[in-house]
C-alpha cells in the first residue's frame, strides 16, 4: 500500500514538475519571442532614428555648402563690380558730356553728326570695355548678356540716327527730335537699359549687396 501511495505521489510530482516545465518553456518562448520583438522594435526605430539623423545631417551640409556658395558668388560678384563700375560710371560721364554740349552748342544739323558720332564712339568703347572683362561670376551670366544685348542696340541706334541726320535735312523743314522713327530708336534703347537695371538690382539685392547699386 505505501508503494502504490509512492507511486501516486512520485506521479502527482512528475505532473506537477512536467506543467512547471512547460509553463517554464512556454513562458522562456514568450518572453524570448516578446525579447525579440523589442529588439527588433528597438533595431528598427534605431534604424529610422539613424536616417532622422542623416537626412538632418544632409539638409545641415547642404545648407553649409549652399551658404558656402553664395558667399563665394557675392565674393566674385563684388570682384566684377570694381571693374563693371568705373565702365558704367565712365560711360553715363561719356553720355552726360555730350548731353551738355548739345543744350550749349548745337545750331545746325553738321553739329548735331558731330555729337552722334562721339556718341556711338563711347557705345562701342562700353561695348569693348565690357568684353574686356574675363571673368562673369555665374549669378551674372544673364546679367552679362543683357548688357552686351544693350551695348550692340545702344551702338545700332545711335548709327541709325546718324544715318538719318546724314539725309538732306534742314531744321528749316522738319523738327528732328520729334521725329518718330527716331523717337522709336530712342524709347526701345531706354527701355532696354531700363530691363538690364532692373536685373542688376535683383541680382545684386538677392546677395544683399545693395550698397553697391
Amino acid at each position: 500500500m505505501k508503494n502504490y501511495k509512492d507511486i501516486i505521489v512520485t506521479s502527482l510530482l512528475l505532473l506537477c514538475f512536467a506543467g512547471l516545465l512547460s509553463y517554464n518553456i512556454i513562458t522562456f518562448e514568450l518572453f524570448g519571442r516578446a525579447t525579440i520583438e523589442r529588439i527588433e522594435r528597438h533595431a528598427i526605430l534605431e534604424a529610422e532614428q539613424l536616417e532622422k539623423i542623416a537626412a538632418r545631417q544632409a539638409t545641415f551640409e547642404f545648407i553649409e555648402l549652399r551658404n558656402l556658395a553664395e558667399i563665394q558668388d557675392a565674393a566674385d560678384i563684388i570682384k566684377f563690380d570694381a571693374v563693371y563700375a568705373e565702365i558704367k560710371k565712365d560711360y553715363l560721364s561719356g553720355i552726360g558730356s555730350i548731353s551738355e554740349e548739345f543744350e550749349q552748342k548745337v545750331v545746325n544739323i553738321d553739329k548735331i553728326k558731330i555729337l552722334t558720332n562721339k556718341r556711338i564712339r563711347i557705345a562701342e568703347k562700353f561695348k569693348q570695355e565690357l568684353e574686356a572683362i574675363f571673368i562673369i561670376p555665374e549669378p551674372l551670366d544673364d546679367f552679362y548678356d543683357s548688357l552686351i544685348e544693350f551695348a550692340d542696340n545702344d551702338i545700332y541706334t545711335w548709327e541709325e540716327i546718324l544715318i538719318y541726320y546724314s539725309k538732306d535735312l534742314s531744321m528749316d523743314n522738319a523738327l528732328l527730335k520729334d521725329d518718330d522713327i527716331v523717337k522709336e530708336l530712342y524709347i526701345e534703347n531706354q527701355e532696354l537699359y531700363r530691363e538690364v537695371e532692373e536685373l542688376h538690382i535683383e541680382i545684386y539685392s538677392k546677395y544683399g549687396l545693395e550698397s553697391l547699386l
